[in-house]
């Protein structure tokens, strides 16, 4: 039964943690409105932010909110619950002389969506003017929210409580629109504010006489291009041939961005309209089931053409964001949300599922990294295998396995537990110190293999060196029948991609490096203590899955896309080549000093057009995500922008 709590603090847009502070708010009055706010403004920003409550409250209530920003912030977002994720959104901008109030909800580190768990009402004192915009709204719904645990949150209008704020400098995609896409932030902060101070006297009559009445107007009709890319970049080599691509699919719409190919390649469009689409498995009697982050798992027939024949929603649970798997008999469905795990009793054929289990609970709640990867082991299907990244860039906890994040954990299913394990105490380790391992995937001999998203914001000893460093990361982790307890790195050791941008000591691709060295820790010690990884990848691709053709002769992985380098890279699917080594194994074909492993396979055409969340990526760059292949070797990719999209991609 989902329970009921009072929000009193937060944690401050996903990435770290912030205590109750002192408060920072005061009361004034505008002379044009007549409303009294509890406002805030914070110097360094020049944002004010003001909000108004009714003088009794209970829930759900509402709430006036009052933005004041600088002319050159393209946007304004202010959290309800002071984080990114799971709580209300308002996200403001100016529109001509007047101003838009969207309602937002994030549900992992991405564009927040639209959530129509609230709506915003225009109110008198929205304007704009040469220095300064205001938008000030009347909110329905932003007091009070279904947490990702499913218990409701109130904000305590009697207390005091954190939010926080966050603004960008890059323009909005479609300003008249309160549904537009906006690029990701310059700047976020947050503070303590006296909600009590903020309830006042004739709420509704102040309201009534303030309320403006306004439309967001159309967005302009965009051509998009042809429904099958083919365009050619270079032969990246033989792989295995499957079933043929379609040249369309009925119904899918075209592509919302040009795609440029490896010769020989061909990739059509199947699907469109989804929500953050990202995991992608096939059932056992060939139905595609994809995650759609904030919305649940949908349920696709495909046809012996490869394109999708029809489409249902099989779990609606907005708390799903990223993992999926099936047991080995097709029966069960398993699923992840950024704290627990569950499963359901699945029937493929008449595409239904059972009551809910929890499967894992304790996965941390909030932080730098908020999805969870699932596997079902193919040598052992008792056993599920579950990624946790960190919480932070430099999560410095996590040298001990038993914090339960940056590591791989192995849970036996047939010794669940009553209510699930716990992630941090329960099952043992395939392999720690990976700081967010969100592609896991198995080779023809059913060894783990992972491919890491490495850190951001990087120096060396002072010397920022973070643009081409350090190297994202192949892993391979071996068999998960059996405890791996071997540490890959994180949160000290990491991988040098550039050597020319280290001035104290001569390097190699591949070698390790810490930021600061110590005589108890330096780039000795990790030699002698770090598993080394595979291959090192571009610096800040951000590696998101991975999939192994049949024979095991290419890895492909795809990059979901930088925000921490310029220029940005990544937003493209790439392919590594490996070979069947000594005693069968497989393993790269490429040395681990080599900086050209990776070749492309679909790849966006001017990455520097492409942003990390925003119109860049929304109007010109699609952003792979999650791959799987069909029984007849085709290659399924999604696309997690906006309009998400879901592309079938081959050799013609």
């Amino acid at each position: 039964m989902p329970s009921y709590k009072l929000f009193g603090s937060a944690i401050a847009l996903a990435s770290y943690v912030i205590a109750q502070g002192e408060v920072s708010s005061k009361v004034v009055c505008d002379a044009q409105t007549k409303i009294c706010y509890s406002s805030y403004s914070n110097a360094a920003s020049g944002l004010t932010f003001g909000v108004a409550l009714p003088k009794t409250v209970t829930d759900p209530y509402d709430a006036i909110i009052k933005i004041t920003a600088p002319i050159n912030h393209t946007w304004t977002g202010f959290a309800w619950g002071g984080q990114m994720v799971w709580n209300p959104l308002t996200v403001a901008w100016p529109n001509g002389n007047s101003g838009v109030a969207s309602a937002r909800f994030a549900y992992s580190i991405s564009l927040p969506q639209g959530y129509d768990g609230a709506e915003h009402f225009l109110l008198k004192g929205t304007t704009k003017n040469s220095t300064h915009w205001t938008v000030n709204a009347l909110c329905k719904g932003c007091t009070g929210w279904q947490d990702v645990d499913e218990n409701r949150y109130v904000l305590n209008a009697t207390g005091t409580t954190q939010f926080a704020w966050a603004f960008g400098t890059s323009a909005v995609e479609n300003p008249a629109r309160n549904d537009s896409a906006f690029n990701v932030h310059a700047d976020v902060g947050h503070w303590t504010h006296d909600l009590n101070a903020a309830r006042i006297d004739n709420f509704d009559q102040l309201v009534k006489s303030n309320l403006l009445l306004t439309t967001p107007t159309a967005s302009a009709t965009v051509v998009p291009p042809a429904n099958t890319v083919t365009s050619s970049v270079r032969s990246t080599g033989t792989t295995n041939a499957g079933a043929a691509i379609p040249a369309s699919c009925a119904g899918a719409g075209n592509p919302s961005y040009p795609g440029t190919l490896a010769s020989g390649w061909k990739a059509t469009k199947v699907a469109g309209g989804l929500t953050l689409p990202r995991s992608i498995k096939f059932d056992d009697k060939g139905n595609m089931l994809v995650v759609q982050a904030g919305k649940g798992i949908s349920y696709h027939v495909v046809g012996t053409d490869g394109c999708i024949t029809s489409t249902k929603m099989l779990v609606s649970l907005n708390s799903l964001n990223h993992g999926i798997a099936l047991s080995a008999d097709g029966k069960t469905l398993y699923a992840s949300s950024m704290t627990q795990a569950f499963s359901w009793p699945y029937d493929s054929a008449a595409a239904t599922v059972g009551t809910r289990s929890t499967v894992i609970t304790g996965m941390v709640n909030g932080g730098s990294h908020l999805t969870r990867t699932l596997e079902i082991a193919p040598s052992a299907p008792n056993l599920l295998v579950v990624s946790h990244g960190s919480n932070a860039n430099i999560d410095s906890a996590t040298s001990n396995p038993s914090t339960g994040r940056a590591i791989i954990k192995v849970f036996d299913l047939s010794k669940l537990p009553s209510g699930g394990y716990n992630y941090a105490s329960g099952g043992y380790t395939a392999g720690y110190g990976q700081r967010n391992e969100v592609g896991i995937c198995w080779d023809v001999n059913n060894q783990l293999w992972g491919v890491e998203n490495s850190g951001d914001q990087f120096t060396r000893n002072g010397k920022d060196v973070h643009n081409n460093n350090p190297g994202e990361k192949i892993h391979f982790m071996g068999d998960v029948t059996k405890p791996n307890n071997n540490w890959y790195g994180y949160p000290t050791c990491f991988t040098v991609w550039q050597p020319s941008d280290f001035t104290d000591k001569q390097f190699k691709v591949g070698d390790w490096f810490v930021q600061t060295p110590s005589t108890s820790m330096n780039d000795d010690t990790c030699e002698q203590k770090a598993t080394k990884p595979a291959l090192t990848l571009f610096p800040h691709s951000a590696p998101i899955d991975c999939k192994f053709n049949a024979d095991n002769s290419k890895m492909f992985i795809t990059f979901h896309g930088s925000w921490n380098r310029s220029p940005t890279t990544g937003f493209k699917l790439v392919a590594v080549d490996f070979k069947k080594g000594a005693n069968g194994t497989v393993v790269p074909v490429e040395p681990l000093t080599s900086n050209s492993a990776a070749k492309d396979i679909f790849a966006n055409p001017d990455v520097t057009k492409c942003a990390g969340n925003g119109p860049s990526a929304s109007s010109g760059c699609f952003r792979p995500a999650g791959l799987a292949f069909d029984k007849s070797g085709r290659l399924y990719m999604t696309s997690d922008v906006s309009n998400g999209e879901l592309w079938v991609l081959g050799q013609a």
